[in-house]
């Protein structure tokens, strides 16, 4: 691109300098300009020695020669400062507190601001604290990770840090300066004071800065002394819309430089927006994957026709990265990333992650782990995909047994058989409870990595500096460090990181972040998620110092923040004959509108220039990939073998109305008998909560068969509730009876409750006598159709009693029921989903007057979601249910199986969306 940027700083340069450019050191504000800047220089005829190239901060470091350390070692020098004013303090606490300290005085140093000046400012604040202890919330934007406390306390921790907030700066700073180390900020204010006696020992002719936007005050003076002294040259990379239309925030920092810098020399200025023609695509698409996948076939449509063109991808939210690079097309040979693949995206890092879980929430007390946590780790594709016995034995234990907390006795029992000799069993679950074991955790499982997987390298290597900082850090700091603390610190150091960067190239497509992008042009940019939030990002206004004061000292404050985005985000614009926007035009679920820099521009710059256009689109996400088809399946001879078997042990009421409700599913899971899918049950779901009731009523009426069962004795039972569900919970769930109550307490003392209702009901009626509960029933009925000569039928009646020579079998039923009737005199009748309930009840009476003929019944139902209703009889209306009403049920009966029967009826879906919702088999059916 002939009119970049840096190419035009190349041409300005040479002219000035020519033989001399070798002499000079170039500073950028980060380093990535470096190699394109050496390319431009060959293009534009250069053949010198090149010149030094540094990053700003890089450049501030080495003049004052006081290293700039990393945070948590600045943190932890700060910390044993603290302790001298607050000695019982705890580092973990006083991290995110520390943290914002370190930001304040890096900011009050770079700006120059005057700290006597400003600390009494803030005295004078401080003396205000009445109020503010008074007051509802914090008066400033606390960091997020800080420890769950009261707000009052929150309050009281603020003031009393704001007591010695002025100390720790000056004692901060002295203990630095003995041990020649500094944060960024203080260098600068060094550097300033000592700009010209610096310079004068270097050999450098010309200090050339680059593309630089917000300057701070300190590097405001340090170029001044520079220009002052002819040593200095500037370049600011800008066009005149944003520089010389005041309104535009874009251009604030760049007019305030120019205002306050003299002597500098004549700029570049572009004057590309408005006067070149630019196609802006705004393009809308709903979540992250409908993002990804309209930039794939955005890039696809553009690269065909425009293969030599510079293009970069902008990433607004590296955690699209994943779904970006999953999305390019095949007509994308190659892509760079700007900085290498970040570490926290690699597979590695996600196993750390879960094997954190796994130690964070580790039970000492009965050495054992959390379910989900071991799934997780075993789940992992770095170690699912190990050759190890052993791991599939127990994640089949897991799912057999239900097990919530799995101890190591559970992992390593007898059962597992060569368990002990696994390597990842023994390597991953053990315990782990000091910062030093957890080193020692990690790091092995690290080093062992290779010999169970195929990982990228470059993707586990640069752990291994991680690791090796890590252990330095125990090393010299580990009394103040805790295993939450450590996890912390690895977490920080692994979103700093990234992998090495192979075979970058420069006219390959880039993928970069909005801040790698300063000083680099392309014809082309794809940029996302162009939202709100994003950009420009969220600001956070996290310091001690308050907003007045910031201001008044020239400290940085949110509407500047938002002033740099709109910078990069425009100078992006200046030079890019193509610009797609893409954003996420889903709002649901919290989602947030499209930025406010795509109203401005597509309100604003083609007022300004008519050869900008503007072209609006939008992308729907399907929600599968296939179309939906319906499904039929003829009932071949497979169909009648396995039924005719299932009949051997008996058809139930439910198997029986489960066709009826969905055909399909029935074939799926009785026919194909593909498993539904299960995994470790925690909560109690409606099966669950409904084997509960049905185990609580049967222990209540225990020893009671056969007897009269009268108010006081129900009375009796009812207050000894507590306890007999107490019982029920040992018999059910054994050794994991805690975890259960811990996981459902609210909704095991919903099923006390009901219990409760349901004797109040039972109070109401007696006397009665009970005859049984849980009853078994069977019968074979006659049947001559399809093959069958009888149907074998089952059920499991929850209660029968009597009372005036008027028999009631009882069914428990803990979901909807929308209808008490199935009308089996009715020829129209069909057996539905909104009837299963009063079908499968007369189904029981009809087998318990098979074996008791001369019974007169009344079939009811208790419905446990209206158990004020009390029990509800059946087809109330028909009067009682004896042997003459049970004929003609039975007629239906085998007219209901007939039609499962039938060879020429076809297998289908059901029609209603709502089944098909909590279907195992959806996926099978692409519902």
């Amino acid at each position: 691109m002939d009119d970049s940027f840096l190419n035009l700083v190349c041409k300005d340069i040479l002219n000035r300098l020519r033989d001399e450019t070798g002499n000079s050191l170039i500073i950028f504000p980060n380093q990535r300009p470096e190699h394109i800047f050496f390319k431009t220089l060959k293009i534009n005829g250069y053949t010198g020695i090149f010149p030094q190239v540094l990053a700003i901060e890089k450049f501030v470091e080495t003049l004052t020669g006081a290293k700039t350390e990393d945070s948590i070692d600045l943190l932890l020098i700060l910390f044993k400062l603290y302790q001298k004013y607050y000695p019982a303090a705890e580092f973990d606490s006083f991290y995110s507190w520390g943290s914002m300290m370190l930001n304040d005085f890096d900011e009050i140093d770079r700006n120059l601001a005057d700290p006597a000046m400003l600390f009494k400012n803030l005295t004078a604040v401080k003396d205000l604290e009445k109020y503010f202890l008074q007051d509802e919330t914090l008066p400033f934007e606390m960091l997020p990770d800080l420890l769950p406390e009261d707000e009052q306390y929150l309050t009281k921790r603020f003031l009393e840090n704001w007591e010695v907030y002025e100390k720790l700066y000056f004692d901060f700073k002295t203990e630095l300066s003995a041990q020649n180390k500094a944060y960024a900020g203080m260098n600068f204010r060094k550097l300033e004071e000592n700009i010209l006696k610096v310079v004068s020992e270097l050999p450098f002719t010309k200090y050339i800065f680059i593309g630089f936007n917000a300057i701070s005050k300190s590097e405001e003076v340090i170029i001044q002394k520079l220009i002052d002294e002819n040593k200095a040259l500037i370049y600011w990379d800008a066009d005149k819309y944003f520089i010389e239309n005041e309104r535009e925030g874009s251009g604030y920092f760049i007019r305030k430089s120019m205002h306050n810098l003299i002597g500098y020399n004549n700029q570049l200025f572009g004057d590309q927006l408005l006067t070149e023609s630019k196609n802006i695509h705004i393009i809308g698409a709903p979540m992250q994957v409908g993002q990804a996948k309209a930039l794939g076939l955005e890039l696809k449509k553009h690269f065909t026709d425009h293969k030599s063109e510079s293009a970069c991808i902008v990433l607004a939210d590296d955690q699209m990265l994943s779904s970006v690079l999953y999305a390019l097309p095949e007509n994308i040979e190659q892509a760079n990333l700007g900085t290498g693949y970040p570490l926290k995206f690699s597979i590695l890092y996600s196993l750390f992650q879960s094997l954190a879980d796994l130690v964070n929430n580790y039970r000492p007390e009965s050495n054992s782990f959390y379910h989900k946590d071991v799934v997780a780790v075993l789940s992992h594709p770095l170690v699912r995909n190990i050759d190890d016995e052993a791991l599939m034995r127990l994640r089949e234990k897991i799912q057999k047994d239900q097990m919530i907390f799995i101890s190591l006795r559970d992992i390593f029992n007898q059962d597992l058989k060569d368990a002990t000799k696994s390597v990842v069993l023994t390597s991953y679950f053990k315990e782990v409870l000091s910062p030093e074991s957890l080193h020692s955790y990690l790091y092995n499982i690290y080093l062992n990595l290779e010999k169970f997987s195929e990982t990228d390298k470059s993707n586990i290597e640069p752990f291994e500096l991680i690791f090796s900082e890590m252990a330095a850090l125990l090393i010299s700091h580990g009394q103040f460090i805790t295993q939450k603390m450590y996890q912390r610190v690895f977490k920080e150091k692994v979103h700093k990181a990234a992998s090495d960067i192979q075979n970058q190239n420069a006219d390959d497509l880039q993928i970069l972040g909005m801040l790698e992008t300063r000083n680099l042009d392309f014809d082309t940019i794809f940029m996302l998620p162009v939202n709100e939030g994003n950009i420009p990002e969220k600001s956070q206004n996290r310091s001690y110092i308050p907003f007045d004061i910031r201001r008044n000292f020239g400290l940085p404050i949110r509407d500047e923040q938002e002033n740099i985005y709109a910078y990069n985000f425009y100078r992006l614009l200046q030079r890019a004959t193509n610009i797609y926007l893409i954003y996420n035009s889903d709002l649901s679920n919290g989602g947030i509108e499209e930025s406010r820099y795509i109203k401005q521009i597509e309100y604003y710059l083609p007022l300004y220039n008519p050869g900008i256009k503007i072209h609006r689109r939008f992308y729907g996400l399907p929600l599968r990939n296939n179309p939906v088809q319906s499904i039929s399946i003829k009932k071949e001879k497979q169909f009648f073998d396995i039924l005719k078997e299932r009949n051997e042990s008996g058809f139930s009421p439910s198997l029986i109305s489960s066709y009826f409700i969905c055909s399909l599913q029935f074939y799926f899971k009785n026919i194909l008998k593909i498993p539904e899918k299960e995994s470790v049950k925690e909560e109690l779901e409606a099966k669950h909560f409904g084997i509960l009731f049905h185990h609580l009523m049967d222990r209540i009426y225990e020893g009671l068969k056969g007897q009269i069962v009268n108010k006081e004795l129900l009375i009796d039972r009812k207050s000894g509730l507590s306890i007999t569900m107490n019982s029920v919970l040992d018999k059910l769930y054994g050794g994991q009876k805690e975890s259960v109550i811990l996981k459902n307490n609210i909704l095991i003392e919903t099923v006390k409750i009901l219990a409760e209702k349901t004797l109040d009901s039972d109070i109401e009626y007696a006397p009665f006598k009970l005859i049984d509960t849980e009853v078994f029933a069977s019968w074979e009925m006659p049947f001559n159709s399809s093959g069958f000569n009888t149907i074998n039928l089952k059920g499991i009646i929850d209660r029968i009693d009597e009372k005036n020579g008027i028999t009631r079998i009882v069914d428990y039923k803990t979901g909807s029921v929308k209808t008490y009737q199935f009308n089996y005199t009715d020829q129209e009748e069909h057996l539905q989903k909104e009837n299963k309930e009063a079908f499968q009840t007369l189904f029981y009476g009809m087998l318990y007057l098979n074996t008791n003929p001369e019974a007169s019944l009344l079939p009811s139902i208790l419905p446990l979601r209206e158990v004020l209703k009390g029990y509800i009889v059946v087809n109330e209306k028909d009067g009682y249910f004896s042997k003459t009403e049970s004929g003609i049920f039975e007629n239906k009966l085998k007219s209901v199986i007939n039609t499962i029967l039938a060879p020429d009826t076809l297998i289908t879906q059901t029609d209603d969306l709502n089944i098909c919702q909590f279907c195992s088999y959806k996926n099978f059916c692409m519902r």
